[in-house]
């Protein structure tokens, strides 16, 4: 699977952008803001921002957010498993580190496809090797494979999934935990801290 690492003048770039939200500084983080940004002007049109804690009013006018219940930040409120929009009136959708949360990603997907039109883009996301981030009001159900990627949004025409790189650091460390727990020959077993997956429909 090819990774695709920032560049230093990528990076570069992309940090005198000002308007940008804060982002953690962490690199899984990272990369999924750079991917977003470096997909900024296919983000265009009627775009919605699922389960997003700093906006990103830099796509574009017509840009909203979109939030569960209870969530009193989001422009609009609603199931992402039974989404208020008519088939076909969204031109693209973000949907970062959300469907682990959700109780039916696989309709959460299907509805998500229904609001978009003909060609409409899917960035979505969500944490491979990461840990149980949940409580009591927001739980933690799910990680999803490069391959679980695939066969959950196969209805969509056009499908990329890229996986997130380690640091140096925590690359040594993962294949230290694969020798002591005896999880197999590093050819065999791998794991990510996510994927970055774009889907067109």
């Amino acid at each position: 699977m090819t990774v695709e690492l920032l560049s230093e003048q990528a990076l570069n770039e992309w940090k005198r952008t000002t308007t940008l939200h804060p982002f953690v500084p962490e690199y899984h983080r990272l990369q999924l803001e750079h991917w977003i940004w470096r997909n900024r002007e296919r983000l265009t049109g009627r775009v919605m921002d699922v389960g997003v804690q700093n906006p990103r009013r830099w796509i574009g006018p017509e840009y909203f957010t979109f939030g569960h219940t209870g969530d009193t930040q989001s422009d609009r409120i609603g199931d992402l498993t039974d989404l208020p929009f008519e088939n076909e009136e969204l031109d693209a959708i973000v949907c970062t580190e959300v469907l682990e949360h959700c109780a039916d990603p696989f309709y959460a997907v299907i509805e998500m496809h229904r609001v978009l039109k003909e060609g409409g883009l899917l960035l979505v996301t969500s944490p491979f090797l990461w840990p149980w981030h949940g409580n009591a009001d927001y739980p933690d159900y799910w990680r999803f494979t490069d391959q679980g990627w695939r066969y959950l949004l196969r209805d969509f025409s056009t499908l990329t999934v890229q996986a997130c790189a380690w640091t140096d650091e925590g690359a040594q460390l993962v294949d230290r935990v694969r020798q002591v727990e005896g999880w197999g020959s590093p050819h065999d077993v791998y794991g990510h801290t996510a994927y970055l997956c774009e889907a067109i429909k």
